[in-house]
């Protein structure tokens, strides 16, 4: 048994491994950028942290189902980040200036990513509360789902702008420097 669960995590392991790496590569074709899908991805390790202190506030063991709960919570915040970026790049292209379109892609689009997440929140909420024996394997799944989305929801509107931000810096910074090495 403890062998067949060894296998299961290594098999999980190289999952993982593999569905960051999809997960990036359709990023960078979407995005048309190397480093836009970092900053889209960076909020799965918070994601990751609300559904750890789920379990301990829950006072739940991690299962191999809270693993499983772990993958599919790191699609559902991606998606919440895309939403995000996408409309901050279609303000700049409107020609807004950073800082501008950052403002009016949080104020914008913070239903959209408030409204996806509650409701799939909504939706595991009886089940995590479920009493049911059949239930109560699925319930570490649920709260990984449940409590990291409710994490990322609220850091998404704050994180990713800040790394947005910062982003745009790095490429004005760079930018300036290579004028400066053809104006020498």
């Amino acid at each position: 048994r403890s062998a067949d669960q060894r296998q299961t995590l290594d098999d999980m392991k190289t999952g993982a491994i593999a569905g960051v790496a999809l997960m990036y590569v359709v990023l960078v074709w979407v995005f048309s950028s190397w480093s836009t899908p970092l900053i889209v991805m960076s909020i799965i390790p918070f994601a990751l942290i609300g559904a750890l202190l789920g379990h301990w506030l829950m006072g739940l063991n991690l299962t191999v189902l809270s693993l499983f709960g772990l993958f599919g919570l790191s699609g559902i915040v991606v998606n919440n980040a895309i939403i995000l970026v996408s409309f901050y790049q279609a303000e700049r292209r409107k020609g807004l200036a950073v800082n501008e379109a950052l403002s009016e892609a949080v104020v914008q689009r913070v239903r959209a990513v408030i409204l996806t997440s509650l409701t799939t929140i909504g939706g595991l909420l009886p089940l995590m509360f479920e009493t049911s024996l059949q239930a109560q394997f699925l319930i570490p799944m649920a709260a990984s789902i449940t409590f990291g989305l409710a994490l990322a929801t609220f850091l998404v509107l704050l994180v990713i702008p800040v790394l947005l931000s910062l982003l745009e810096q790095f490429h004005e910074r760079r930018a300036a420097r290579a004028q400066r090495r053809l104006t020498n």
